[in-house]
Order: structure tokens, then sequence, then C-alpha cells
């Protein structure tokens, strides 16, 4: 079983944390999304013809800023290109302005049977001041559209660690979002990335730079919350109701192929890791003139073990211990007997 994920790379506002591949510009809206159909058909052999498509994600940048009929452009080249499980779980990121009962019904009748919203928040003014296209209101009713048409399979994303946001007001955020008809949340920390506006605002003292205290105390009142209704606590940032796991996201920390299609998209075949130019009008010109539009890093066993180290242990289900040293030869409790000795016991040889 495989992934495969399609990056669509403009949004109608850039939110001012974001540091993601994106252009606010749709001047080559129609030109990338031929390039994204190119793509497909030129990159189809990374996915062996006995390999599956679990797993399909619209990713951004905004991918609810196209059309129904890009979209079904889209899918007919990934089902004409590659072998899609009758079960696959297709998963479209959209904005809560952008979601329409009409638009949420077209989403559905082309395959669409999850959504992933970024609300981030509950409060306006907090809204405003991310720079964000939606408000409240919005919101709220888009979910509770999404359920009357058909979606059972709902994630919001919230921001925690907000300067002005308040451990009380975030404790009402999660609780107010676990009361709507979704069944999975991805929350994130709000970081200072280079290169964003929201740097550029501190660096001239208009912002407040994120407070690593505040955000902990956030992230301790969210893993409460979780518990206390019953949810699980799957990965690091993720969050659902029991079971109802983002299959996409899971193949990356179960270290699964997956194909990146797009401007910025990374692709991994277990061995090796590829990334595509973040840059939309260079990105076209080497699809027309036949140049790869991707650098290539091979990984070496050091580096898949460490991988494969790193990203399990974000999970709830850990690493197999055994696997590790099956496949790699890494035996824990050679390597590192004297640490784990020091770990079990006080190191004097009392237990």
């Amino acid at each position: 079983m495989a992934g495969l994920y399609v990056h669509i790379p403009f949004c109608k506002k850039a939110c001012f944390y974001c540091d993601f591949h994106f252009d606010v510009s749709f001047k080559h809206k129609d030109a990338i999304v031929s390039g994204l159909i190119n793509e497909i058909k030129l990159r189809k052999e990374f996915i062996s013809s006995n390999e599956a498509i679990e797993s399909i994600y619209f990713g951004g940048g905004t991918p609810s800023v196209l059309s129904i009929a890009e979209l079904e452009q889209i899918f007919e080249t990934i089902h004409v290109s590659f072998d899609v499980a009758t079960e696959v779980e297709v998963t479209f990121e959209c904005n809560p302005d952008d979601l329409s009962l009409d638009f949420l019904k077209e989403l559905k009748s082309v395959g669409v049977n999850r959504l992933s919203i970024g609300l981030q928040s509950f409060n306006d003014e907090i809204l405003t001041w991310m720079n964000r296209s939606h408000n409240s209101q919005q919101s709220v009713q888009c979910v509770l559209d999404a359920a009357e048409v058909g979606f059972d399979k709902i994630t919001i994303d919230l921001i925690y660690g907000i300067p002005q946001l308040s451990d009380t007001e975030w404790r009402e955020t999660v609780l107010r979002a676990l009361q709507l008809p979704v069944n999975h949340l991805s929350a994130y920390s709000l970081t200072l990335e280079e290169n964003t506006p929201y740097e550029k605002l501190v660096k001239q003292q208009k912002y407040e730079k994120p407070n690593n205290d505040l955000a902990s105390d956030h992230y301790s009142s969210l893993i409460e919350i979780i518990n206390q209704q019953g949810w699980e606590h799957y990965e690091v940032s993720n969050f659902c109701k029991p079971g109802n796991y983002s299959k996409h996201n899971t193949s990356y920390w179960q270290n699964k192929k997956y194909l990146g299609i797009g401007p910025s998209a990374h692709s991994f075949n277990g061995e090796s890791r590829l990334w595509n130019v973040s840059n939309n009008a260079t990105y076209l010109e080497k699809l027309d003139s036949g140049v790869a539009t991707y650098e290539q890093e091979n990984l070496s066993p050091q580096d898949r073990l460490n991988e494969t180290l790193l990203t399990g242990l974000r999970t709830k289900w850990g690493v197999n211990l055994n696997a590790l040293k099956t496949i790699f030869g890494y035996d824990i409790n050679t390597l590192y007997v004297s640490t784990i000795h020091c770990t079990q016991h006080d190191c004097t040889g009392n237990p």
C-alpha cells in the first residue's frame, strides 16, 4: 500500500505565521493544474503496479481554491495512472470560507471522503490577528454543513501558544471543538518561522513572539481534556475518537511509501527522499523542458534507522525493537546496556 500527496500552492490570503510554499497570485493556477496532471503521468512508475494507493491527500496552500472541474481532471488522471484501493481515504484540506453547501456536495460527489478544515481558532480577534480569511461563525457552520452533507470523517486544526490566548480560553476552544461533529483534531503550537511576516512583525516589536511556557501550559490542558473526553492521543499533535486515525499522516510515521506531486511536495520510497522545487514558475519550466522537478537524497542504513526511531517515537505505538534488530541490526539491549541499567537502577547496584 502507498500514499499520494498533491500540493496545491495557492492561498487567497497569507497567514502571517505560515512558511509552507504557496502563492497568493493565481496567475499560474491553470498551468499548475495542468502541471500536476502531467507530473502524475510522468512519475506514475514511482508506485509499482502491484501497489495500491490507500490514501490520497490534497494539501497546500489551500486546495479548496480549486474548482470541481479542476479536481475532476486530477482525479481522472490519478485513477487512470494508479491502482486505487476500494477503501481509499481521500483527504481534502480546506478553509471554512470556501465550504458552501453546494461545494461540499460537489466534493463528496467527486470522491473526497475526509475533510481537514483549518479552523485554528474560534476567536475573531485572533483570526484577524493571524490574517485568516474566515470568522468564527463560518468555522462552526462549515463543520455543521459538512456533517449534514454526509461527511463522517472530519478533522479540524487548532493553534495554541498564541500570546494573547489565556489557558481558560484555550480550554474553552478545545471543548467547543470536541462538541462539533468531528472525529479528529490536529493541534499545533504557534512557532516563529524564518522569513515569515510574523518574524518581521516581531523584529519590528509590533507583535509578541510565542511564549514556550504558555504553549506548554496549553498543551498540558489539551492532553487533560482529550483524556477526559475519551479521545486517543495517538501522535504528538494528533488526536481522534477511538480508531479514527488519519490514514495518510499515519503512513508518514510508519515509513510507508508515498509520492508527492506539485511544487515543494515530498516523496519517500523507503530508501530515498525526494522533494520538488518550491517555486511555481520553475516547477512549470522544468516540466515543460523534461527536466526532473525534484532533488533526491539516498538514505544510508543509519539514516533510515534514525528516521524510524524519530517518527515511531512520535506515536502511541512507538517502535518495534525486534523489527529494528531484524531490519537494521540495531539491538538496544546490547548497544546501550549501561544506559538502560542506570535508568532502571540508581547505578549503585540498588534496584
